[in-house]
C-alpha cells in the first residue's frame, strides 16, 4: 500500500540509537553527541518526519517566517528529498533534528531510496558533537547566522559552494563603512 505524501512516516524509526545522546551544545541550543566511537561511513541516524510536497513545504516556510517575526522559534527542520518531496523534521519523534550545522561538518545527510540518513564523514570520537552542512541557498542568507566558528565559516549558514558570494558582499559592506 502506498503511503500518502502528507502522512507522517513510521514514528518508531525516530528513536535515538544507544550510540548517541542529546546534550547542551556549544554551537546552538541542544546537539547530538556520540557516546561511542563511530567509524567513517557509518549510517548513524535517520532524519525522519512528515513527507510533504514542495507546495506544503513552502506553506510551512511562510509559517516559520511568521513565527520568526513574532519572536518565536525560527529553526528550519525541512530536509529536501527530491524535486517533489521534502521531509519536515519538526516533530518530537525526530531526534536527528537536534544535529547542528557546521561549515566544517563531520557528517552528511544522504538519500537512501527516499530516506535520509546522517552518515559519518570521518571517524567520530566519544562525546564529539555531530554536525552537518545544512546547505542553505544564498537567497535569504542574512536570516541564518552561523555560530560554528570553523575556519571556512562566512558567518552565515550557506552551502559551501556559495559562501564566496556572502564573503564578497560582506567585504564590500565593510569597505563602504570604512570609507564613511
Amino acid at each position: 500500500m502506498a503511503m500518502s505524501p502528507s502522512k507522517p512516516i513510521d514514528k518508531t524509526r525516530g528513536k535515538l540509537p544507544p550510540t548517541l545522546r542529546i546534550g547542551r551544545s556549544g554551537l546552538h541550543g541542544y546537539g547530538v553527541f556520540a557516546r561511542d566511537f563511530i567509524p567513517e561511513g557509518e549510517k548513524i541516524i535517520e532524519y525522519v518526519g512528515e513527507r510533504v510536497t514542495k507546495t506544503e513545504s513552502w506553506r510551512r516556510e511562510d509559517l516559520r517566517l511568521a513565527r520568526l517575526k513574532r519572536g518565536g522559534d525560527s529553526c528550519v527542520y525541512v530536509f529536501e528529498v527530491n524535486k517533489r518531496y521534502d521531509i519536515d523534521g519538526r516533530v518530537s519523534w525526530n531526534p536527528a533534528r537536534r544535529i547542528n550545522h557546521s561549515c566544517a561538518p563531520n557528517c552528511e545527510g544522504l538519500d537512501y531510496s527516499g530516506r535520509i540518513w546522517i552518515v559519518a564523514l570521518r571517524d567520530l570520537a566519544p562525546d564529539e558533537e555531530l554536525t552537518y552542512d545544512y546547505g542553505f541557498d544564498v537567497d535569504d542568507w542574512r536570516e541564518h547566522p552561523c555560530r560554528c566558528g570553523a575556519k571556512a565559516c562566512c558567518g552565515y549558514i550557506v552551502k559551501r559552494s556559495l559562501r564566496w558570494r556572502v564573503r564578497r558582499v560582506l567585504a564590500a559592506e565593510s569597505a563602504a563603512k570604512k570609507k564613511k
